[in-house]
């Protein structure tokens, strides 16, 4: 139980202006105990308890607005137009709705998100005039969406319905099957920023498997109620235990898939608060891990019908050397590591090689290795994988890296495909390798296509980084 006196001193000096690491090192409390205390004495989890009540709207659009064209986005700025703040913890740039409404939705459409938070995708649907329906488990939140969406829409035009309430996003059933145009939401990322003082419903209380076995019946909700064809669009991210990745993005995504949604696209978006020098680059090198830097916005598709797409033929390079490799290069410290075309391949090769190999190394293209008792093997995903990971597993010595290169390809029917996704999946059942890291490239410098379909041009690619299980340890 929480010290009340403790809870009282933590409000009291937000009153006063102290930031959370000054009242941390005040009171001898962290981040998490600070925001615990917010949350149980405002109801919801608020870096500012005393930001006013309502904002004036004197903006209503952000500056040079340009809409989104490739499957990497980066926003370094949140946006400050209209209500929108960072007040409401871990809430989405309003970049990303506002990207996300535009591209899949028309003016009057019927918007969703069932884990409406403090409101930002509601205040988009106001500015962009659609119809919208916000769900939270919390009614202090709805009480902070319905505040941020107080202000008034200039010119004439006619307001669109908005539609607030407390609900659970497993249960939408005041929702009529196949009536919603489109499903916006930023669920929470298991528990590790909880939104309410343990409420009865509430995801973000939930270890990651609950978690996921939570999503499976959020996604199996978003497919009952929205239309055919039309997109459910899904913003989550990695954790991290003991210093290795825990892939929820994927094992969400795979929620939905299996609820039946098809991928239309798979966005990266990056993260602009991880800190790349000084304390927190030394410890990536000196402990061996990566700062988490990216998220996964992913845009699926309920479509009507079901193309069998048969064998795929992966090809991320065709082939790659010693040559390839660079004997200066400085280390990536983050999961996103940004090249150019020309070189990301002696770049990326490079950093995986002098983070993970000490001694010996292979890079695995061929199945006649003769290597023994190797410290890394970098293969890439094509039709030979699994060949490649029946050798790998021969060679590689106890505890040793295996990294996979792999991307996302777009399939005959305009869906996308996930090389990871498969990558994660076929390693996970297999049982011999224990996922590390899972590392995005941004490839920069490349000429953007021109899809006729209006898909995003895909400019980003992945490095699984598996370790070989040590068995009896």
């Amino acid at each position: 139980m929480m010290n009340t006196k403790i809870i009282q001193e933590i409000v009291e000096n937000k009153k006063n202006g102290l930031s959370d690491k000054e009242i941390g090192e005040r009171l001898g409390v962290n981040l998490k105990f600070i925001e615990k205390a917010i949350t149980r004495e405002m109801g919801v989890n608020v870096s500012n308890p005393l930001m006013s009540k309502k904002k004036l709207a004197l903006v209503l659009t952000p500056k040079k607005f340009t809409a989104e064209t490739t499957t990497v986005w980066s926003f370094k700025s949140r946006g400050a137009w209209a209500t929108h703040n960072g007040n409401y913890r871990g809430n989405w740039s309003p970049y990303i709705p506002r990207n996300v409404i535009s591209r899949y939705s028309k003016k009057n459409d019927l918007v969703v998100d069932y884990f409406c938070g403090a409101g930002t995708t509601a205040v988009e649907c106001k500015l962009l005039n659609r119809d919208f329906i916000g769900v939270d488990i919390n009614p202090y939140a709805i009480a902070l969406s319905e505040t941020n969406l107080d202000f008034e829409i200039p010119n004439g035009e006619s307001a669109p319905q908005i539609t607030l309430r407390t609900g659970d996003a497993k249960n939408l059933d005041f929702i009529r099957p196949n009536t919603v145009d489109l499903i916006c939401a930023h669920p929470p990322y298991s528990n590790i920023i909880q939104y309410t003082d343990k409420r009865n419903g509430d995801l973000s209380h939930l270890e990651y498997k609950q978690f996921l076995t939570a999503m499976g019946r959020v996604a199996q909700e978003s497919f009952r109620i929205l239309k055919d064809n039309h997109f459910c669009a899904i913003l989550i991210g990695d954790m991290r235990k003991n210093k290795n990745v825990i892939p929820l993005g994927f094992w969400t995504i795979n929620k939905y898939l299996e609820a039946g949604f098809d991928i239309k696209n798979l966005i990266i978006k990056r993260q602009h608060n991880c800190k790349t020098t000084g304390f927190w680059y030394n410890n990536s090198i000196k402990f061996n891990f990566l700062l988490l830097a990216h998220e996964y916005l992913v845009v699926f598709q309920k479509k009507t019908a079901k193309v069998n797409h048969g064998n795929r033929k992966w090809n991320v390079i065709a082939k790659f050397d010693q040559k390839d490799l660079m004997k200066n290069v400085d280390l990536e410290s983050t999961t996103v590591w940004i090249f150019l075309k020309k070189d990301w391949v002696k770049k990326a090769l490079s950093n995986i090689v002098k983070r993970y190999a000490s001694r010996k190394y292979s890079l695995l293209n061929m199945l006649s290795s003769e290597n023994q008792d190797l410290d890394l093997i970098i293969a890439n995903y094509d039709e030979n994988f699994e060949k490649k990971i029946q050798k790998a597993k021969k060679i590689l010595r106890p505890d040793g890296i295996l990294a996979v290169i792999c991307e996302d390809v777009r399939n005959s029917n305009d869906s996308i495909s996930s090389g990871a996704l498969d990558v994660e999946r076929f390693l996970r059942d297999l049982g011999e390798f224990k996922i590390k890291e899972v590392i995005v490239i941004s490839i920069e410098g490349d000429d953007k296509k021109n899809d006729s379909a209006g898909n995003l041009d895909i400019t980003h690619k992945y490095v699984l980084i598996y370790k070989k299980i040590m068995y009896g340890k």
